[in-house]
């Protein structure tokens, strides 16, 4: 694993839409936070045009010419599926598409992986809903469900094979495990992919998305039972494209729990 500078963490991201442009920005706005980018990169090359050359990285294959500390895939599942193991045989990873561990062999790959060569992989609470008190309960959950409601225009349906556009009253596009909801909705269901990870795991958490086309917010309603705890959180957020607006703050702040050396006191 690459060693860390005495002074600055050095990030690499892979994706440079909406998350990735503001996460860049917030990492670049505060010179105290101990961080620097050593790297961008992106499938669609044009986006990184107004970028300056040296943290431009066209092919992926070199990242480990620009010894980083830790690198964050803000962009789709497939990455972690191509690039993980190969990342975290190297350095820390982090990656928000989260919904890539529904896959058994990848998380098994990946846990193996860290486990031989010292690294660690990450997963951003993101729009994750109360994460912290599933953790905490971790071991005691009976039953964990998770509902998600979006325009149907702000969702990714190519992959379960669904024209949004003909979409005319509230519908329920998915009702089941949360393991079987990632592969048709991989870019939307992230959240949901998190709290199963921090729970009962994607075959025992309950996973429910619906849309409805008069709606113009994104909503997460989780809701988890224990001996004698009753666990419910909601959040109502703007969404623009895939993305919720709290989304690319969230990530920014999980990577500086990760990579900050700033002054000042921290809540990891």
């Amino acid at each position: 694993m690459t060693a860390m500078t005495a002074m600055k963490t050095r990030i690499g991201l892979i994706g440079y839409g909406t998350i990735g442009n503001a996460v860049h920005r917030m990492i670049d706005s505060d010179p105290k936070n101990g961080m620097e980018i050593s790297f961008i990169h992106d499938a669609d090359s044009s986006r990184l045009t107004d970028l300056a050359p040296n943290l431009v990285l066209s092919d992926l294959a070199d990242f480990e010419s620009r010894d980083v500390d830790l690198v964050v895939e803000m962009a789709h599942p497939d990455v972690s599926r191509q690039w993980a193991t190969r990342i975290l045989r190297k350095t820390d990873y982090m990656f928000i598409s989260v919904t890539a561990l529904a896959d058994k062999a990848l998380e098994e790959s990946l846990k193996a992986t860290t486990l031989e060569h010292s690294t660690r992989a990450y997963l951003p609470h993101g729009g994750g809903v109360g994460v912290d008190a599933l953790l905490e309960s971790r071991d005691i959950w009976e039953e964990v469900s998770v509902v998600m409601k979006k325009p149907p225009g702000n969702i990714d349906c190519l992959a379960a094979g669904i024209d949004p556009g003909s979409i005319t009253a509230e519908t329920v596009l998915y009702d089941g495990s949360a393991r079987d909801i990632c592969p048709m909705f991989p870019r939307n269901v992230n959240t949901i992919a998190t709290i199963a990870y921090a729970s009962l795991g994607f075959d025992r958490t309950n996973a429910k998305l619906v849309v409805n086309p008069d709606w113009n917010t994104a909503v997460v309603a989780l809701h988890a039972r224990a001996p004698g705890v009753d666990l419910r959180v909601e959040r109502s957020e703007v969404i623009s494209g895939v993305t919720g607006a709290g989304t690319p703050a969230s990530i920014y702040n999980s990577i500086q729990m990760i990579g900050s050396k700033g002054p000042g006191i921290h809540i990891r």
